[in-house]
């Protein structure tokens, strides 16, 4: 919920209580903002609620059995922390992993990208008033999801890496389907690219704000 405080009924500023969010939303993060109009003079992280034990309960089980927990640290992206959680144990174990599981984690780990950011830019454009771009972006990370589910057998908490290797391989066809799916992909990633890229609506909210040079 957001809420607005008046520093007193003279100021024009206003600050607001932007989240927390849910994390199956856009964010597990709160901002306290200052703005003036539509401008943000002013704007306080508080990263807290990112916060919910997973130290502890990681203390308290195995290191195979923690694997699952790392899921829910990124819920539209959950192959990279199955993924840094596999290499760090790996790593202080010594394992080395076999080259054709390295291959199906990366590939599963760039799909996983792909979804992450479709969302990404499809709720981005809908924050700003641009509706049209966010049903084009779920319609195509749902046949990616599509594949993701045939590879794993899950769609948000994929559980798909072991420490030394990952769980299943590939099925039969797999790759097959999976380039059949970029074929469509891409010439509809330069439809969803012009809807955005073009979108007067998209380009006035988001175009020259918020700019950090390389010294910020």
């Amino acid at each position: 919920m957001t809420e607005v405080v008046f520093a007193n009924e003279m100021d024009e500023e206003m600050t607001l209580n932007m989240g927390p969010h849910h994390p199956s939303t856009h964010g597990v993060l709160r901002f306290i903002v200052k703005t003036d109009g539509e401008i943000i003079r002013k704007a306080t992280p508080d990263v807290g609620y990112l916060h919910r034990s997973l130290e502890k309960i990681a203390e308290r089980t195995t290191y195979q059995g923690f694997m699952p927990f790392t899921d829910r640290i990124d819920y539209v992206a959950a192959m990279f922390p199955n993924q840094a959680w596999a290499m760090a144990c790996e790593k202080l174990m010594g394992i080395e992993v076999p080259p054709r599981a390295e291959y199906l984690r990366v590939i599963s780990c760039e799909l996983n990208r792909i979804i992450s950011h479709l969302i990404a830019l499809g709720c981005t454009a809908m924050d700003v008033g641009a509706i049209t771009p966010f049903p084009w972006a779920l319609r195509e990370r749902e046949w990616c999801n599509d594949l993701i589910e045939e590879l794993c057998g899950a769609r948000i908490t994929y559980n798909y890496h072991r420490i030394g290797g990952v769980s299943f391989d590939m099925p039969k066809g797999w790759p097959a389907k999976v380039l059949k799916w970029l074929d469509t992909f891409e010439p509809s990633m330069d439809e969803f690219n012009r809807l955005i890229t073009y979108n007067e609506i998209y380009v006035q909210r988001l175009a020259n704000v918020a700019v950090i040079n390389g010294e910020e």
